[in-house]
């Protein structure tokens, strides 16, 4: 099967490629896809069973990130903010990608969400008999709008939760079929800190993720309750912009990806985890990528309960969950004072997300439904 994998890359993911590069040398592309832990497995699981993967990380056409590498970063972000605002560059690259793909020929082309395709370059592979394939992590009431309105064009959706409803009152019309997230042991291990590392990295509690009040509200206001009781966290991810006036300004530490995101979770005594908002029942299915990350990592996780949790983890021997701001801060204080039995939970859930949660177990459950997608 041949397997046209196409993502748009953010500012962060190229910036952290780029320091990998310059830091060790080699195919600068080969850092780009490994900056994006997800899509890195999923080429290797799928080229490891025997399919030919064709990889496209771009966000432009005429700087591709290739080229950008060798500029000095401020004038690459600045040309790249010059092009992209222009929009030429975003139309070129469509061009380019509908080019592409049909001089490939694949059997299938796959947008994981965010992708940034345009619905008419959608339409215009459709039409040329192009099979589409999307992953969608998200709830479609959290969706940006212009990731909503290409729903309807695609033949097969995996989703790694129960999210189907929701997709078909948004207008998806093709297949949904649900897959778990995993994790790549050869990217998400304990790794050894510096003590330089585990100075810039460490703290009690650890939180990477998103916490604008757009989505994220629900676990912005238990985050901001954490610190607001002393509890020494460090919160990685999101924008400056989105913590003025809150507490949480104090203990944000900027962006993080790649491998500086291994290490900040290892550096913590306690990973805290929170899904994105949702509506009733979504939920009931699948967990998040960071359950599986901090399982991997061998960090102790204190989970916002779900209640697929017991799909994946036995908790109180592999996970913690709360479900108040009061528990969640009980439990935080409990298992920092008791270093054995937050050790022996966090061990036992990484045995259990090697032996069950990997992406090679998700990927294999994948084709399958691609196969049988080719098929018609």
């Amino acid at each position: 099967m041949k397997i046209y994998l196409y993502f748009k890359v953010d500012r962060g993911y190229y910036e952290s490629a780029h320091a990998s590069w310059r830091k060790h040398g080699g195919d600068f592309e080969l850092h780009l896809l490994r900056a994006q832990h997800t899509f890195y497995s999923w080429v290797k699981e799928f080229r490891r069973l025997g399919h030919e993967v064709q990889v496209d990380l771009r966000s432009g056409f005429l700087l591709p990130q290739h080229r950008r590498a060798h500029l000095p970063m401020p004038l690459s972000s600045a040309l790249r903010a010059l092009l992209w605002g222009t929009r030429l560059d975003v139309w070129l690259l469509q061009k380019s990608l509908i080019r592409r793909i049909m001089d490939w020929q694949p059997d299938v082309a796959f947008f994981p969400l965010g992708s940034g395709v345009w619905r008419s370059t959608l339409v215009q592979l459709k039409q040329k008999g192009v099979k589409l394939v999307q992953w969608c992590g998200l709830p479609a009431g959290t969706m940006l709008e212009r990731d909503r309105i290409n729903l309807p064009y695609f033949d097969l959706v995996f989703q790694p939760a129960n999210l189907a409803d929701g997709l078909r009152a948004a207008g998806a019309i093709g297949r949904i079929e649900y897959i778990p997230i995993g994790i790549d042991p050869e990217v998400h291990h304990p790794v050894p800190l510096t003590a330089e590392e585990r100075q810039h990295y460490g703290a009690d509690v650890c939180f990477i993720g998103g916490l604008s009040g757009r989505f994220h509200a629900a676990r912005r206001a238990m985050v901001e309750y954490a610190i607001e009781n002393g509890v020494n966290i460090k919160v990685w991810g999101g924008y400056r912009e989105h913590f003025v006036g809150s507490p949480i300004l104090r203990v944000w530490q900027g962006q993080i990806w790649g491998e500086e995101q291994v290490k900040a979770l290892c550096a913590a005594k306690v990973g805290l985890n929170f899904h994105v908002d949702h509506q009733a029942g979504e939920l009931n299915r699948g967990l998040n990528l960071r359950a599986f990350e901090l399982a991997a990592c061998g960090v102790f996780q204190l989970l916002q309960r779900v209640p697929s949790v017991g799909e994946f983890f036995e908790e109180g021997k592999e996970i913690v969950c709360f479900e108040t701001k009061e528990e969640m801060l009980d439990k935080i204080r409990y298992y920092l004072a008791h270093e054995s039995e937050r050790r022996r939970i966090a061990d036992a859930a990484r045995q259990r997300v090697l032996r069950q949660h990997t992406w090679a177990h998700r990927v294999a459950s994948m084709i399958p439904h691609l196969e049988a997608l080719c098929a018609k």
